[in-house]
């Protein structure tokens, strides 16, 4: 008599309506992912990444679970759900989910914080410091 192991996830899959065609990149769900990321259009980490991510008026989502350390962020739209340790600069609009938990700074010109997001951390607003700028 033999036997086989079969493996299952007790997680179930997470699926996104975005067209693949859209999607630059992926990080899954990986130990450890370390370095600096440039892309143009949607990068979607579900896994663990320490380091930069860069994009001019890209979107990065970071799906809930997901972790990313000593972070650098400069994209155009940030979606936090998981957590997020480092600062965050995004030219358009950053939002906290509510599985989201961040320690750093955010400079945006909108913040989206949903009900149960973690932040610590400052925020500047874009349009404030811009509109300041132009008074000195």
């Amino acid at each position: 008599m033999s036997s086989q192991a079969v493996a299952r996830s007790e997680e179930p899959v997470r699926r996104t309506t975005m067209p693949k065609d859209n999607w630059l990149g992926f990080v899954g769900d990986v130990l450890k992912f370390t370095g600096e990321v440039t892309f143009k259009s949607t990068l979607r980490i579900d896994g663990n990444f320490c380091g930069q991510v860069k994009s001019e008026g890209g979107t990065l989502i970071v799906s809930a679970g997901a972790q990313i350390t000593q972070a650098t962020i400069d994209v155009g739209v940030a979606k936090i759900n998981g957590t997020v340790e480092g600062d965050i600069n995004a030219s358009d609009e950053v939002t906290l989910g509510q599985s989201s938990n961040v320690t750093g700074n955010i400079l945006t010109r909108a913040l989206v914080v949903e009900k149960g997001a973690l932040f610590n951390g400052n925020c500047r607003l874009k349009k404030v410091l811009e509109h300041q700028n132009s008074e000195a």
